[in-house]
């Protein structure tokens, strides 16, 4: 089998000839890797672009990134993606607003301001702080839906042809085909921030109520034409939508199923009419109070299911069985330790959640900077003895 092959059998609940294995990297653990060893010079990808991104008309070799995944023999999450753009059109031009010698103000994409730590080794994990939001109430949020016009033309890439697009999606390979969509707590939090989108559920129902319908019809309006045209071509979507924390979910259960879920069910009936059916979450923190509802939603896929947070799939696979497939749940800290630790971890899922079908073996969210490029590549060595049948 093909490497998409084995991720679609996984996903369908069909046993492959072996398991499929999916990881997604911090761009930074991989520099870090590269001074302990790791052949960068190997894995580097470049592509031919008119060059400058078309400020001049001249074909031009550009690096546009690492490939790890086939040096270790896994497979990247995000392998083949429908290239539509769900952000703020136009963007919020990214600059610094403010800097002294120990922190700078910047402007985000989507209109936040964060300040963050003007040198730190690791730039993801020094978390900036958000200091500031785009929608406050609803004037704020009437002017920034003018920047979420679902039938903007620039939402699609200039190459947008769709015969083209269904050649790529039917050919692809390396792993499995992809749409991504950010999800309706994901979308407040990211523009409101978590204090206010919160209280705002009690605060003002009825704008909250507006604002996620306006999301519904956005998504689906944003990816119609590509859900149209590829439809099954795409074997999974990837739907964002961190709503919880280690201790529980940030919303109840209450306000889940009054505020969120008829929506749900409208994007994920949108996606079924078009022969996709295969629906994941990734949300990080402890999401099991909410998961009855998940699925309710059309929701059937999760992941990172940290365990840090208390998730765990040999318990969800037993308690919900085909209902969803799940990917990952390896804890990242004991992976990182190596040795004992790092087979134990395997050794307790991995047999057993690869016969109770549905699942592919993951680190509980990215390879994070606390992997050495040598425990990395023990546990790449052993995970790969347990994936075959």
């Amino acid at each position: 089998m093909t490497p998409r092959e084995r991720i679609k059998n996984v996903i369908n609940f069909k046993k492959p000839d072996m398991l499929p294995w999916i990881e997604s990297f911090y761009d930074e653990t991989l520099m870090k890797w590269a001074k302990e060893g790791f052949p960068i010079d190997e894995v580097i990808l470049i592509e031919w672009e008119v060059s400058r991104s078309g400020t001049l008309l001249v074909n031009w070799p550009t690096v546009k990134g690492f490939d790890p995944y086939s040096y270790f023999g896994c497979q990247s999450f995000f392998g083949c993606m429908v290239p539509v753009d769900i952000g703020p059109i136009p963007r919020f031009k990214l600059r610094i607003l403010k800097e002294n010698e120990k922190y700078i103000e910047i402007l985000t994409e989507t209109g936040a301001i964060a300040k963050r730590f003007k040198k730190a080794e690791y730039t993801w994990y020094s978390m900036p702080m958000f200091i500031d939001f785009p929608v406050k109430d609803r004037k704020s949020w009437e002017e920034y839906k003018k920047r979420l016009n679902p039938k903007d033309p620039r939402r699609y890439p200039k190459d947008w042809e769709k015969d083209t697009y269904i050649e790529i999606f039917e050919r692809y390979q390396n792993g499995c085909t992809l749409l991504r969509i950010t999800g309706f707590y994901g979308f407040g939090a990211e523009l409101m921030g978590i204090p206010t989108f919160n209280v705002m559920f009690y605060k003002d129902p009825e704008f909250m109520h507006d604002m996620i319908e306006y999301w519904e019809y956005f998504t689906i309006e944003t990816i119609r034409d590509a859900v149209e045209t590829l439809k099954d071509r795409i074997d999974m979507v990837y739907w964002w939508e961190d709503l919880a924390e280690k201790h529980g979910p940030c919303i109840s259960p209450k306000i889940y199923k009054e505020f969120f879920l008829p929506h749900y069910k409208k994007v994920t009936d949108f996606l079924r009419k078009n022969k996709i059916d295969k629906i994941m979450m990734d949300s990080d923190g402890n999401i099991n109070p909410l998961l009855d509802l998940i699925n309710e939603a059309g929701i059937n896929g999760l992941w990172p299911l940290e365990v840090n947070s208390n998730m765990d799939a040999i318990t969800i696979k037993k308690k919900y069985g085909n209902k969803f497939f799940l990917i990952g749940n390896l804890d990242k800290r004991e992976l990182a330790k190596g040795g004992d630790a790092m087979k134990k971890e395997i050794d307790s899922k991995v047999p057993i959640l690869k016969e109770l079908g549905g699942y592919i073996p993951s680190v509980d969210h990215l390879v994070h900077v606390e992997f050495s490029f040598q425990k990395f590549k023990e546990y790449a060595e052993y995970l790969k003895k347990h994936l075959i049948y």
